[in-house]
């Protein structure tokens, strides 16, 4: 009878929502051999009218076989989860709130207490799944303050005990929180002064001994082998935009692009206008390295042109050819205020921001495709197979709207 009851009340929220979810959907295509994109609106109209979102994250929080996405919205202090009926409905649940969300970007997911249940992470709070969702969908999340949170936050297995842990990288001090003890903090290093860098998957085997190294912008920083003790610092050719909005930040990915055996650094600056993305070939081990710029997205004519924040990063075999491609977006942020202090815009005025993939060829050189032009904007998208077809999609949020509007997208790989 429970389920029935769920159903009934689940039938009537697609039929009320169903009209605004259609109006918001469109495709957007180019003559080219690589995948068209189509998108969907997961909420046109997120809750609250100000900036600040913290996720999203994908996980299939209520255990029904599919991806559901959560966010956090800053001006309502609250946090939400979506949950996945088809492409095009998706019904909102609150999990909670806590002040701590007023100053939440980095955001991941993880079964933070080992109970089956896939949980959420945000700036020094922790939402509980309460393993009922399946049956009863809004069923509160109880929230635990933590000492984990900063701008950039990521679940890793830190120590190789098999058990996923959270990476969590503040400006200053980056660190990783063990699950398997009560949440201890393990300080990787501190003193610095970014704004970000090490999301969302700054970390990998740089120095080709088998365990788990993290970075930061210039810095990487290698295992002692069981995430304790001293973490030996090491440089890499990081090449900074000058006069940055925010400073030194990026989005970071840490993966064999080249295919040689070794984890190569993929990094694009974010938080800042002027942004490039970058390859870093790790050439021995941590030790020598060769940075590669991918070509710029092109601008149509009587566009603005330059290049704002690539605040989405994401690496993948997007169109299943056996290479590696890379995924950036430019975010939606229309501030210029910091230009008083001589710093750079967070794009340049009137830029119409894209998403782009950089298709990998057989010759490891990069081909951008552009997917959308103008707003939706992105902003710390995800990946993951969202309608389970078996290929990679795309899920963002916005942080600054260049309109009224703030508003969570889903973007449909339609390789299959």
């Amino acid at each position: 009878m429970l389920m029935v009851s769920h159903l009934k009340v689940k039938a009537a929220l697609i039929i009320a929502s169903f009209p605004m979810v259609c109006f918001y959907s469109i495709a957007y295509s180019q003559n080219s051999p690589y995948p068209k994109w189509t998108h969907f609106s997961i909420d046109p109209i997120l809750p609250g009218s100000s900036w600040g979102t913290g996720g999203p994250v994908l996980a299939d929080y209520d255990k029904d076989g599919d991806l559901d996405v959560a966010i956090s919205r800053r001006n309502t202090a609250s946090a939400y989860w979506y949950e996945r009926i088809n492409d095009s409905i998706w019904i909102q649940h609150l999990m909670g709130s806590g002040q701590n969300l007023e100053n939440t970007l980095g955001t991941t997911v993880l079964d933070i207490n080992h109970d089956g249940w896939m949980d959420v992470l945000y700036n020094g709070i922790w939402f509980k799944n309460p393993g009922t969702l399946d049956r009863y969908p809004d069923s509160p999340w109880e929230s635990y303050l933590i000492k984990a949170g900063g701008h950039d936050a990521l679940t890793v297995d830190m120590d190789g005990n098999g058990v996923e842990d959270m990476l969590v990288y503040d400006g200053n001090k980056i660190a990783w929180y063990n699950t398997s003890e009560s949440l201890r903090e393990n300080v990787i290093s501190s003193g610095h002064r970014d704004h970000g860098g090490t999301a969302p998957h700054g970390y990998g085997d740089l120095d080709g001994d088998g365990d788990v190294d993290a970075m930061i912008p210039g810095f990487w920083y290698a295992n002692p082998g069981d995430g304790t003790g001293v973490w030996k610092e090491h440089e890499w050719p990081f090449i900074p935009v000058p006069n940055a909005s925010y400073g030194r930040s990026i989005r970071a990915w840490i993966t064999d692009i080249n295919r040689d055996g070794r984890d190569d650094i993929i990094y694009s600056h974010c938080d800042t206008g002027g942004g490039h993305v970058y390859i870093v070939l790790n050439k021995d081990n941590g030790m020598n390295w060769e940075s590669i710029q991918l070509a710029d997205p092109a601008n149509n004519p009587g566009d603005v042109e330059g290049t704002g924040s690539f605040h989405s990063l994401g690496v993948a075999d997007f169109n299943q050819d056996g290479y590696l491609d890379v995924f950036a977006g430019e975010q939606e942020d229309p501030d210029v205020y910091m230009e008083e202090n001589g710093l750079v815009a967070m794009k340049p005025r009137g830029l119409k921001e894209r998403g782009v993939i950089w298709y990998q060829r057989e010759n490891f050189s990069f081909e951008p495709y552009i997917i959308h032009v103008d707003n939706p904007g992105w902003h710390d998208a995800q990946l993951g197979d969202i309608d389970g077809d078996g290929d990679i999609d795309i899920v963002t949020k916005v942080w600054n709207a260049d309109g009224l509007v703030y508003h969570l997208d889903f973007w449909r790989n339609e390789l299959k």
